[in-house]
């Protein structure tokens, strides 16, 4: 199960929309969010006289301000969530904010990181943008991208777009490991070039359904042609979850890392989770 949540905020209402997830997940889970505030210090550089180059950190008490404001800030939607009988840890690392957070998650060995797909200042890059893939490709723990805009983000029903390959199929241990208090049905989404594919996939779809249906989840198949990202919108609709691996074969490399995640993100899924596939067996030519 996921036990270590973390949910890096900004001090916006819009990275703020990721908590009612993070508190349903830690609700169900029995597991510990961490809210984290990364505090990004702005160094400079100066020469002094002599042979040796100095480093002067020169604003050294904004940047204890900052702390201080972060730490104040964090307290509230501690406050809060620890009313609901969640259990929340607050952290206020300083540093850059791809690092800082990859830092944090190795050392508080974080099991699923959920943000906003809107923010301000570092978040923004954070959601789709730079942050979030050095994140995604550096990190251990999958990231769950939450939209900003809409109701509460459902979590009990899952679609799991597979190509086939092993590293695609990574997706289905995270899968397993929502399932029972979190999800309670999936649907094993393959989106196919022509008609001819179909019963071969078909077979293939009802084999990985019957190894998911111990785990006590209902399993649906569902075989579609077209544009991937639209099948995708189309298909998980505004109250589905999308779980989506971040290394397959063919399609599935740009579904999690390029455009195609993006216009799911945006534009239709309430929620995407990337599940990193690093580790996952090597595919045959």
């Amino acid at each position: 199960m996921l036990r270590r949540i973390m949910v890096p905020l900004d001090g916006s209402e819009l990275a703020e929309r990721a908590l009612p997830c993070a508190e349903q997940l830690a609700v169900l889970g029995d597991a510990t969010l961490h809210l984290v505030r990364v505090v990004e210090p702005r160094p400079e550089m100066t020469w002094m006289p002599g042979p040796l180059y100095v480093a002067m950190r020169a604003y050294a008490d904004p940047v204890e301000r900052a702390e201080e404001a972060a730490a104040a800030y964090l307290n509230g939607p501690h406050t809060s969530l620890a009313a609901g009988g969640v259990c929340v840890e607050v952290a206020v690392p300083c540093g850059p904010a791809a690092a800082t957070l990859l830092d944090y998650e190795r050392t508080a060995a974080i099991d699923l990181a959920i943000i906003c797909s809107h923010g301000y200042g570092g978040l923004v890059r954070f959601a789709l943008g730079s942050v979030a893939m050095h994140v995604v490709r550096h990190g251990a723990a999958p990231v769950l991208l939450v939209r900003a805009f809409g109701g509460p983000v459902p979590l009990q029903r899952v679609i799991a777009p597979l190509d086939g390959s092993p590293r695609a199929e990574k997706v289905l241990g995270t899968v397993q490991e929502l399932a029972g208090p979190v999800v309670r049905e999936v649907t094993l989404l393959r989106v196919v070039d022509g008609p001819d594919e179909g019963s071969a996939v078909e077979r293939y779809l009802d084999a990985v359904a019957q190894r998911l249906q111990g785990a006590g989840l209902v399993c649906g198949r569902q075989v579609e042609q077209g544009d991937p990202a639209q099948v995708i919108i189309d298909v998980a609709g505004t109250d589905k979850l999308v779980v989506m691996a971040t290394h397959g074969r063919s399609g599935l490399t740009r579904w999690a890392l390029g455009s195609v995640a993006d216009r799911v993100a945006h534009h239709g899924a309430a929620a995407v989770l990337l599940v990193r596939a690093r580790n996952a067996v090597p595919e045959t030519q």
